[in-house]
């Protein structure tokens, strides 16, 4: 398994967790795929990220940052360049039964904005910044 699921301390009140507010099931590519076809993927199915999969085994993550930064940022062509060339690696996990607000803390202090979710340890989900932000603005959270 090349990724490793971080977890925080147990907290004592029940709070709602990662995997409530995770994107499911996991849209993914192989490493092989061109940035083009990674790019018509993820706009054709409005998401912002997908898994990177070598074989059956999940080995990073691309995201549409990765594709402005990495791609035109550097005049890369996307009909050429494998998605392996762009992706960031290793890829980062949470456990999905972790509250929210681990994954936001998380997200924020390793600069993060989509972050692969673990139930059980398989990779089942992601969850990105337009999720924390939905959980956020969810009113039964307003105090």
């Amino acid at each position: 398994m090349k990724h490793k699921t971080h977890h925080f301390a147990k907290q004592e009140k029940v709070e709602e967790t990662i995997a409530e507010y995770m994107s499911s099931p996991v849209q993914s590519v192989t490493r092989d795929s061109t940035i083009r076809e990674v790019s018509q993927m993820m706009t054709e199915r409005n998401i912002g990220s997908v898994l990177v999969k070598n074989g059956g085994e999940y080995i990073g993550i691309v995201t549409e940052r990765d594709l402005t930064r990495k791609v035109l940022g550097k005049g890369l062509d996307a009909e050429t360049t494998a998605v392996k060339e762009v992706m960031s690696s290793p890829l980062i996990t949470l456990e999905g039964t972790q509250p929210v607000t681990d994954a936001n803390q998380f997200m924020a202090k390793n600069t993060i904005r989509h972050l692969a979710i673990t139930i059980e340890g398989r990779i089942e989900g992601i969850i990105s910044v337009k999720d924390l932000v939905a959980f956020y603005a969810n009113p039964r959270l307003r105090h």
